[in-house]
């Protein structure tokens, strides 16, 4: 048996445009998003984002960490240009995502 190759996301998590996202790196983004589509009920919507807006694929954890950390070093500006240059709708993208 083949063991299946590693997969890490870098990731965006937004409710609107000009509104505070949520960067960060998962293993698993499908889990993710399912865990964000419903989150806790005495969660703040402000701070957890629901709607995966955009996301990127690595095989090799550290290239995904670096482009996490460069992301997040980023002006608000840029990320929302980055964001509504593949998705300017900021539409959820979970339904996207292979299983």
């Amino acid at each position: 048996m083949q063991a299946q190759e590693p997969h890490y996301f870098v990731y965006i998590f937004g409710d609107q445009p000009r509104a505070n996202v949520e960067i960060g790196v998962a293993g698993d983004l499908q889990k993710l998003s399912l865990a964000k589509a419903a989150p806790a009920p005495d969660a703040s919507p402000t701070l957890q984002p629901a709607k995966l807006v955009y996301y990127e694929h690595y095989q090799v954890e550290d290239e995904a960490l670096s482009r996490e950390q460069q992301l997040k070093g980023e002006s608000k500006d840029a990320t929302i240009y980055l964001i509504e240059s593949m998705n300017p709708n900021w539409l959820d993208l979970s339904d996207t995502l292979d299983d």
